[in-house]
């Protein structure tokens, strides 16, 4: 089960960059002599979450779509966001514009493809 908020979303929605997230940050510099530092640290949320319906795999409603992009417009809103048994508090990525694209799957369709970007928070 996908749920959004209180929005169902179709199980075929693919978390297409699940796996390019390491939640580790690094640093590192050399010394005067020569030697390298290296600073580790575990990150606390900031992991994207790219949702996609794509091809005739997956396609969102028109009231999703409206749903969504209802969702998308409240600046600064936290959803939770529910991948079957993982739970995630989320914020719509509006800093890799756009947050939200949908495309109709044929002309005046009212099934779409489209992504959800989103970003973890703690």
């Amino acid at each position: 089960m996908i749920q959004f908020g209180d929005l169902i979303l179709p199980n075929g929605l693919q978390w297409k960059n699940e796996y390019e997230w390491s939640g580790i940050a690094q640093e590192s510099s050399r010394t005067l002599g020569g030697g390298t530092v290296v600073w580790t640290t575990a990150l606390v949320g900031g992991r994207p979450i790219d949702l996609e319906a794509e091809g005739d795999g997956c396609w969102l409603s028109l009231v999703q779509v409206k749903a969504i992009h209802a969702m998308a417009t409240q600046p600064g809103a936290i959803f939770t966001l529910v991948l079957g048994d993982a739970t995630f508090q989320v914020m719509f990525r509006h800093q890799d514009a756009p947050a939200t694209a949908f495309t109709p799957i044929r002309q005046h369709a009212k099934l779409f493809n489209g992504v959800i970007k989103l970003i973890q928070v703690v």
